[in-house]
């Protein structure tokens, strides 16, 4: 079992802010994909083991908006006594970002983040600015359907999990608790604004996308190829919840 490093609270980094930019309508439309309701965690150990060198954590059957699931980050070196061991370590957090200048843990709608507006939005700008980017590994990614009794599961082709793209934070609690979260990066589909789709990250960008600088974060977040995803339609009966859209942040 993989040992998850304690929470990750420090000062600022550099940063840039770019729009995201140079996507055709065609490519941004490729991949339509309504906000995120859950997702399945990687289950076979050999994919951290493969990919990050890390033994698998332990993980629940599925995450909710809310619940706690494992990101892969790169290793903070800039922390008074650190120093940098690995490249890739796995932290445990709440799916739903709770930024710095939140009173409580139990902040709302924040498992998702714009990625065209991350970089100036409030609750994202400091994830954004100190390059606290994350990858989430899973065999599935449920959003919502065309209808509200449905939901639809997606998967790689292949068989390999989704590496989804994110932003975390390090939040300390009135009694002094440390409380890692992240939230899942997301674009708008060009022909269906109120839609939106995760980002995935292709497998030879994953290691550019912990580690580039701040300002060249915008440059990762693109469509994920069609052709090499799987979308199954679930109905309601399935027992996959529906919840209700959430307000926004």
């Amino acid at each position: 079992m993989a040992v998850l490093v304690k929470c990750v609270i420090d000062g600022d980094m550099p940063c840039g802010s770019h729009a995201i930019g140079g996507l055709t309508k065609r490519e941004a439309a490729s991949y339509i994909q309504p906000m995120p309701i859950q997702y399945e965690p990687a289950s076979d150990a050999r994919h951290f083991a493969e990919s990050f060198g890390l033994a698998g954590p332990a993980q629940p059957s599925v995450v909710r908006p809310g619940g706690q699931g494992v990101f892969i980050r790169r290793p903070r070196g800039d922390r008074e006594g650190s120093a940098i061991t690995a490249r890739f370590e796995a932290a445990e957090g709440r799916w739903g970002l709770v930024p710095l200048f939140a009173k409580e843990r139990d902040y709302p709608h924040t498992f998702e983040a714009r990625g065209e507006t991350a970089a100036s939005e409030r609750n994202f700008y400091q994830p954004w600015k100190r390059g606290h980017r994350c990858v989430v590994l899973a065999d599935a990614l449920y959003r919502r359907g065309d209808s509200e009794d449905q939901v639809v599961r997606v998967t790689r082709a292949d068989g390999q999990p989704l590496a989804m793209a994110g932003l975390w934070n390090g939040w300390r609690a009135p009694d002094g608790e440390c409380v890692e979260s992240f939230a899942l990066l997301t674009l708008p589909a060009v022909e269906q604004p109120s839609q939106r789709r995760v980002v995935f990250l292709r497998e030879a960008w994953i290691d550019d996308w912990l580690h580039c600088p701040v300002e060249e974060t915008a440059a990762y977040l693109r469509p994920y190829a069609l052709d090499k995803l799987v979308r199954r339609a679930i109905i309601r009966d399935s027992g996959i919840p529906l919840p209700e859209r959430a307000p926004e942040a």
